[in-house]
């Protein structure tokens, strides 16, 4: 007979949406839905929006030149949502939705070391637990998600 040994929680990494498309796509519909926008008119905006950026559909070949993307779909996103939305709540679901697009494009495990501290509140001990990760593993995979978000995570005026 075996002894039953503690098992550890395998953990579930997130899929991300690391093409350039279905990221635009998510930024701008979850602007829209952040400054109040209905379903039909996020639709529409998205369509508006991402019509008027026909280099979202191209291939990037670094995060950088994706960046430049997405800074265009930004100031876009913003002539067409500006006149009708106060500056301020604009900006907040802008800058909500590029820092949610640098975690999407984060390493997966980075990603989920950030996403499991940072939205799911786990401690590091807890984490180590769940991953069989050491805290200075945990350390250097937070600061450096943290320092790729932050420095990535910039709107175009």
């Amino acid at each position: 007979m075996t002894t039953g040994s503690p098992t550890r929680p395998v953990a579930s990494w997130r899929p991300a949406e690391t093409d350039l498309p279905g990221r635009m796509l998510t930024l701008v519909y979850r602007v829209a839905m952040q400054t109040g926008r209905s379903q039909r008119t996020s639709t529409a905006l998205c369509r508006r929006v991402l019509a008027a950026a026909p280099e979202v559909d191209r291939r990037c070949r670094n995060a950088a030149a994706e960046r430049q993307v997405r800074a265009r779909v930004l100031v876009a996103l913003r002539a067409d949502l500006a006149p009708r939305i106060e500056r301020a709540r604009l900006d907040a679901a802008l800058h909500d939705a590029v820092l949610l697009d640098e975690v999407a494009q984060l390493p997966p495990r980075q990603r989920f070391a950030l996403w499991s501290t940072a939205v799911d509140r786990l401690t590091t001990a807890e984490l180590a637990t769940r991953t069989g990760w050491t805290p200075p593993q945990i350390a250097r995979l937070l600061r450096a998600a943290l320092r790729t978000v932050t420095s990535g995570a910039t709107l175009p005026e």
